[in-house]
């Protein structure tokens, strides 16, 4: 059995929006960053080039994307920025996470997506501009 990002992003609707605990509110700010980071592999994947010498795949990822002009670099900071909330949900468990913070990552991610959509059109038209 496989799943989609839609699958992630629902999960993480369910957990963040509804949950009842901090342990969900986490939870579903991680799915919904992965959600986010999964479209993006998607469409790297299916347009851009790979990049081996990143260590790491969130790394590896971001490069690929910074690698493709303002439009490719604008998407790649944004994701920097959603794992930053993540990394918090995930290992800074002495730290508060309130609900709100799980559903503000949640709606980053889900107004990251369409992004990702138009970055793979404008990249497969041929018009990315690099630096």
């Amino acid at each position: 059995m496989s799943i989609a990002v839609t699958d992630l992003m629902a999960l993480a609707q369910q957990l963040a929006a509804t949950g009842n605990c901090e342990c969900e509110w986490r939870s579903g700010a991680s799915r919904a960053y992965y959600g986010a980071f999964h479209k993006s592999l998607q469409v790297a994947d299916a347009c851009l080039p790979p990049n081996p010498q990143a260590i790491g795949e969130h790394e590896r990822l971001t490069d690929r994307l910074k690698q493709q002009g303002m439009k490719g670099r604008a998407l790649a900071y944004v994701l920097i920025d959603l794992k930053k909330v993540r990394t918090h949900a995930d290992y800074h468990l002495a730290a508060s996470f309130s609900q709100n913070d799980a559903t503000d990552l949640l709606a980053g991610c889900a107004a990251y997506l369409p992004k990702t959509d138009a970055f793979q059109a404008f990249v497969q038209a041929g018009q990315t501009a690099k630096p």
